[in-house]
């Protein structure tokens, strides 16, 4: 994908447009984020194919992450999701949406990062399948403080295709979508407590078509912290999310097929985050798994993960 005449300004100023480039905004919400968020901007900036914008929706920050964004100064700005009296992460990329002016949108958390090349690949798989307007990419997760890295590449849109209805399949900062499409669809859904991303990306595979980056251009970072509140309202979300697009065309047995499984492949998560928090709900979120879907050939790790969970337990107990 070529991507002269976007590059030919100096760092810091916002790149021209030029007709038959395509142009990309990128979406940061933020809350307290002064630790990671210059990792996430400076990695838009340093993009091969130049970003247009780079847009930071801030939730109330009170660390110093307002005035830090204001330092960049163009192409990067400022939205301030307070005063719009709207809450919560769906609002603030909604607010982010509305406020972009490229033709496509990137999403970036404030405390995940890219690889240079990733918009220009991206950008060069949408141009071979004009049809599509989402492109995805592999991921690599990054535990800190320890450094420990694990790669996941990203899985084809034929892969992931229908199991995307009952488990989320890519994060949010590894996806490009076209903005005119967002806003057909409505963006994402702020009446959701959770969720809100990955139903986004059914409504999406609903109307529209894939293409993806196998190789991990986006880089999670895991922070060394309890997850408990999020946990809850993730699983508090659960009933709500099973009635939605994932779930949208379908009826009957096939409709309870894809909510049984959302249950059980969510629930599953959860008792993996709650055993590494310490919570004593894993074990029940593990047996609620298997209640709602307990044939050994639909995701039979859980079965293992379980058993050691008791094994470990009786010899606790024991000792």
């Amino acid at each position: 994908m070529p991507t002269e005449g976007l590059h030919s300004s100096p760092p810091g100023t916002p790149p021209s447009r030029v007709a038959g480039v395509p142009t990309v905004s990128v979406i940061v919400p933020t809350l307290n984020s002064a630790s990671y968020i210059r990792s996430a901007i400076d990695s838009a900036l340093a993009q091969t194919h130049p970003v247009l914008e780079v847009i930071v929706v801030d939730g109330g920050s009170k660390d110093g992450t307002r005035e830090l964004v204001a330092g960049y100064g163009e192409p990067v700005r400022l939205v301030d999701q307070v005063k719009s009296g709207r809450r919560g992460i769906a609002a603030g990329r909604n607010l982010g949406i509305e406020a972009a002016s490229g033709e496509w949108v990137a999403f970036l958390d404030a405390d995940d990062w890219w690889d240079p090349g990733k918009t220009a690949e991206q950008l060069a798989a949408l141009n071979k399948c004009p049809d599509a307007a989402m492109s995805y990419t592999g991921v690599c997760v990054v535990q800190e403080p320890s450094g420990e890295r694990w790669v996941y590449p990203a899985r084809s849109p034929r892969e992931i295709w229908p199991q995307l209805r009952w488990q989320n399949q890519f994060g949010t900062s590894t996806v490009i979508v076209k903005r005119r499409v967002l806003t057909e669809l409505g963006g994402f859904r702020e009446d959701l407590a959770s969720c809100e991303d990955w139903e986004l990306w059914v409504r999406l595979r609903l109307h529209r078509s894939f293409v993806c980056c196998p190789a991990p251009l986006s880089f999670y970072r895991v922070v060394a912290h309890s997850t408990s509140h999020g946990l809850q309202r993730h699983l508090d979300a659960i009933p709500q999310v099973s009635e939605s697009s994932m779930v949208e065309g379908l009826s009957g047995w096939r409709r309870w097929i894809v909510q049984r499984r959302l249950w059980a492949v969510q629930l599953y998560g959860g008792g993996v985050i709650a055993r590494e928090n310490g919570s004593p709900k894993a074990i029940s979120l593990l047996w609620r798994s298997l209640a709602h879907w307990p044939f050994p050939n639909f995701l039979p790790i859980r079965y293992k993960t379980l058993l050691v969970m008791l094994v470990r337990g009786s010899r606790t107990q024991g000792n």
